[in-house]
């Protein structure tokens, strides 16, 4: 058996083989594009990672109990997605070494390609919880309309799998301390919930220093925070 080579393992050549600009094949190369698609392609690397870390999870808390040991392991993978997550944003500051003049000097030679097309994006936010009625629609078009068949039927799938968001709930609702004795979670949760809202209520109503018309705005929004707080213990409305 031979050792293992370093670009053998990590197939190299395929990798660095996969900058294919468009403006080099319209003969005109633009020294910009190669960013564009570094970028943009170490996005789809990480995207593949989360949805390893999330398949993971799923795994775990999809089982009908699961053991306080395997938490620890569940928290890991999330945490590695948070600094993932970071990585993302950071990658931005990269893009931004190139300006919109630059960008543009190649962008008619990507159209109609568009992030908007990235499926392992739409499936992440499938995974995460993400559920169909509440995506705004562009131009009235279902978001999968943008993907080609493929990518439609891998998105279409992880939308009608078990999100995370429905197995932490479940696993909440399975959890005993909960309900013990005469103590009630949910209860006690709301209870708390509502004393502290009514607290920030009644500090923007006796705000000296908000006019009336500011007053009002801050009440209506802050009403509107209350009602999705008692979204979470109506079972139809989340």
């Amino acid at each position: 058996m031979e050792p293992l080579y370093y670009a053998d393992y990590l197939q190299l050549k395929k990798l660095l083989d996969s900058q294919d600009l468009e403006s080099t094949r319209a003969g005109n190369t633009v020294h910009d594009e190669m960013l564009f698609i570094i970028v943009h392609q170490a996005y789809e690397l990480w995207f593949k990672q989360i949805l390893w870390e999330l398949e993971a999870i799923t795994g775990v808390l999809s089982a009908p109990s699961v053991d306080e040991s395997e938490m620890l392991q569940i928290v890991a993978h999330l945490e590695r997605i948070v600094e993932i997550q970071k990585l993302l944003i950071a990658q931005i500051d990269v893009l931004e070494t190139m300006t919109p003049l630059d960008f543009l000097e190649f962008r008619n030679y990507l159209i109609p390609a568009s992030g908007f097309q990235s499926a392992q994006f739409r499936m992440i936010e499938n995974r995460l919880g993400v559920r169909p009625e509440d995506r705004l629609r562009l131009a009235g078009a279902p978001y999968t309309t943008a993907l080609d068949a493929a990518d439609r039927e891998a998105v279409a799938e992880a939308e009608v799998g078990t999100s995370l968001f429905d197995l932490v709930d479940q696993w909440l609702s399975r959890t005993p301390f909960l309900d013990e004795g005469s103590f009630h979670f949910w209860a006690e949760y709301r209870q708390a919930v509502r004393a502290m809202l009514e607290v920030d209520r009644a500090v923007i109503a006796a705000n000296p220093n908000l006019t009336p018309a500011e007053r009002d705005a801050q009440l209506q929004g802050f009403d509107h925070t209350m009602d999705l707080y008692e979204a979470v213990f109506d079972p139809d409305r989340h």
